[in-house]
């Protein structure tokens, strides 16, 4: 009588003898230390680790320098881009400051502070224009806040910012790589 075999038996048949060349060795090494780093960071970024742990996280890590750097680069330019706060964004850039030496830190938080205060004088003229956009139609007192970032004039503003903002990180990342 002949024997059944499950799908799993005839798979593991015709793949025994297949093996991974140093390339995809390296290629899976990679893409395994890229999620390590990001699990990393979401756990910092989270609240779930703090300075210490994380920096040690990241020390633990069995790769050189310039490669956790790179890595974290890249993890800066994906969570930047998906981001909407710049605000918001203190962890990402604290993260960072665990992979850069003390100067291109400080050169990322000059950027960052750069943005946050242009960010502030555009919120306070637009709110300025808003008030009085709604006190020339019968709207106003004291109890009027506009929610400026509901309207299309933030909204285009601060999109102008974050691109002004994505170019001196782009050069700021040229520079250490």
């Amino acid at each position: 009588m002949a024997e059944i075999k499950s799908a799993i038996e005839l798979a593991m048949e015709k793949t025994k003898d297949l093996v991974m060349d140093d390339r995809e060795k390296r290629s899976l090494a990679l893409k395994e230390l890229a999620a390590g780093m990001m699990t990393i960071y979401r756990r910092y970024r989270e609240g779930l680790s703090g300075d210490d742990e994380t920096k040690a996280q990241l020390d633990a890590l069995e790769c050189d320098s310039a490669r956790k750097r790179k890595i974290a680069l890249d993890i800066f330019t994906d969570e930047f881009e998906t981001g909407d706060d710049v605000a918001g964004m203190a962890p990402l850039f604290s993260f960072i400051g665990f992979v850069v030496d003390e100067k291109a830190r400080r050169e990322l938080l000059a950027v960052e502070k750069e943005c946050l205060r242009e960010l502030e004088r555009i919120r306070g003229s637009i709110r300025s224009r808003i008030t009085e956009e709604l006190a020339a139609s019968g709207i106003k007192g004291d109890s009027v806040e506009p929610n400026i970032e509901a309207w299309p004039m933030w909204k285009d503003a601060s999109a102008d910012v974050r691109r002004a903002f994505r170019r001196q990180i782009e050069k700021w990342k040229e520079g250490l790589l």
